[in-house]
């Protein structure tokens, strides 16, 4: 009788140990997926600020040339085929009279400002329906170049 006590005991806490057990090997799966999600979206974070800086970079050189306005920078680049991000600019300009030139003339210089946001979604920046998407990534980007607007050249 009290062989059969001590058996029956032992299948009781082998049941609990492997509950246990199958406990913990749930949390760590659930902990690796969540590892997975935090590491795709690092990723993708990092390829649409990348995305964002393609884009300032694009305005930098179309806004270099003699006499270049915001207007410059239409049609807007399609970064969707190469880095499956959307890009869109905005830019506003201020012109500024400093000095003049030895013949007399005034040394115009512009000053851009500009906005990159780079997005995965339709449009950038994107709808309430992206937002609500949790792989929607957005990052934005803003920048100031000065042009002389006579040569193009930087200002100092």
């Amino acid at each position: 009788m009290t062989a059969r006590r001590a058996g029956g005991f032992a299948y009781i806490a082998a049941i609990v140990f492997l509950v246990v057990l199958a406990g913990f090997a749930l949390a760590v799966l659930r902990l690796s997926d969540t590892e997975q999600t935090t590491v795709n979206q690092a990723v993708l974070g990092a390829r649409a600020s990348q995305a964002a800086r393609t884009g300032l970079e694009w305005a930098f050189y179309k806004l270099k040339p003699k006499n270049a306005n915001c207007a410059t920078l239409n049609p807007a680049p399609d970064f969707k085929t190469d880095t499956g991000f959307t890009v869109t600019i905005e830019c506003s300009m201020q012109t500024y009279d400093e000095g003049l030139t030895p013949a007399g003339a005034s040394v115009k210089k512009n000053i851009f400002e500009l906005k990159a946001t780079a997005c995965n979604g339709a449009t950038c920046p994107g709808s309430n329906t992206d937002l609500a998407n949790p792989d929607y990534i957005e990052r934005k980007r803003t920048a100031s170049i000065c042009v002389a607007a006579a040569d193009g050249t930087d200002c100092y």
